[in-house]
């Protein structure tokens, strides 16, 4: 299980730091954008979408801060997979790839995670 749960954080990681990257610097050929697409580069919300992306990437692959690294990742995933499935399906393979991967390592840090899943505040002052 070990080296499952290293492939994965390193395979995760390469993909969100090198299409991170890509944001800034085009060196993977992108085809033409989806008219949403065209809105998050023209407006530039899309280098806040890519940093998080190459800072969560770089995270996992030097193994400091998996979790928040995680979490950062989530939401993104989240995003990701709802453009690929409702808006532009061209690339909809990458979709249960990254999820798979993000499900691996949640599942091994888990217990981790507990006390952000739970119902009651476990802080000095709850």
């Amino acid at each position: 299980m070990y080296y499952v749960v290293k492939s994965a954080r390193i395979i995760l990681g390469l993909i969100f730091l090198i299409f991170g990257l890509n944001g800034f610097y085009t060196f993977i050929p992108v085809p033409e954008f989806h008219p949403f697409m065209k809105i998050l580069v023209d407006s530039g919300y899309i280098y806040l979408i890519k940093a998080v992306e190459v800072t969560a990437g770089i995270l996992l692959l030097i193994n400091r801060f998996v979790l928040l690294a995680l979490l950062l990742l989530a939401m993104d995933i989240v995003n990701i997979t709802a453009y690929h499935l409702l808006l532009d399906p061209r690339n909809w393979i990458v979709v249960p790839v990254i999820i798979t991967l993000w499900i691996i390592l949640f599942v091994n840090y888990k217990d981790s995670f507990k006390p952000l899943l739970s119902v009651k505040a476990l802080g000095k002052y709850s």
